[in-house]
């Protein structure tokens, strides 16, 4: 599968749980603890894993959990110079990481970023011939601050679905009362290493 998704900042949380109360389904409760393994900075074949716990509205049989991620992730603008993100994204749940953690030390990498997301998430149903599922997650990412994140997940990344899902988050995003004008353009990555040093 592939996620495509819009990040946009959120000024009132209020308002905005409010608006998403009519049209989606509130679902549950999540924090994230995200380690960025990788060999440098730079690096661009970084694998994450997120420590997840919370309070899921249905019972789940592992909770919390660690999740391994491996993203091919993309940009892709409009001719508004609006993007959303396009992830092929590979993960699979493990219930311990020390034995992978201590192979990415063996062969060089190291954490090289962290990041808390405190979330709250809202499902919405869909056609699912066209999209699996919508989800709209309600991010604080301290010290950046709240962000909404609508994700779409499609069959693959060819041009028609992502233009059409971009078409759909776009309509999404209107329905929160959210202006275009809010639309993040950077990864969370790049916000965090943007902050002034604390030195």
């Amino acid at each position: 599968m592939t996620e495509i998704e819009l990040k946009v900042h959120v000024e009132d949380r209020d308002t905005l749980i409010e608006k998403l109360n009519t049209f989606a389904t509130y679902t549950n409760c999540i924090q994230r603890d995200d380690f960025y393994w990788g060999s440098s900075d730079s690096c661009r074949n970084k694998i994450r894993i997120r420590k997840e716990s919370g309070v899921p509205k249905e019972p789940r049989e592992t909770f919390p959990e660690t999740i391994v991620t491996y993203k091919r992730k993309e940009l892709r603008t409009n001719a508004q110079g609006q993007a959303v993100e396009v992830n092929d994204e590979k993960e699979c749940t493990i219930s311990n990481p020390e034995p992978l953690e201590a192979f990415l030390t063996d062969i060089g990498y190291s954490v090289v970023l962290k990041k808390h997301k405190s979330v709250m998430v809202w499902m919405m149903k869909t056609n699912p011939q066209k999209e699996s599922s919508i989800s709209f997650e309600l991010c604080n990412v301290p010290p950046l601050g709240d962000f909404l994140e609508i994700e779409i997940l499609t069959k693959d990344d060819s041009e028609e679905n992502v233009k059409s899902a971009q078409e759909k988050l776009f309509a999404l995003l209107d329905m929160t009362g959210i202006g275009r004008d809010k639309i993040e353009n950077r990864y969370y990555s790049e916000m965090l290493k943007d902050l002034p040093s604390a030195e």
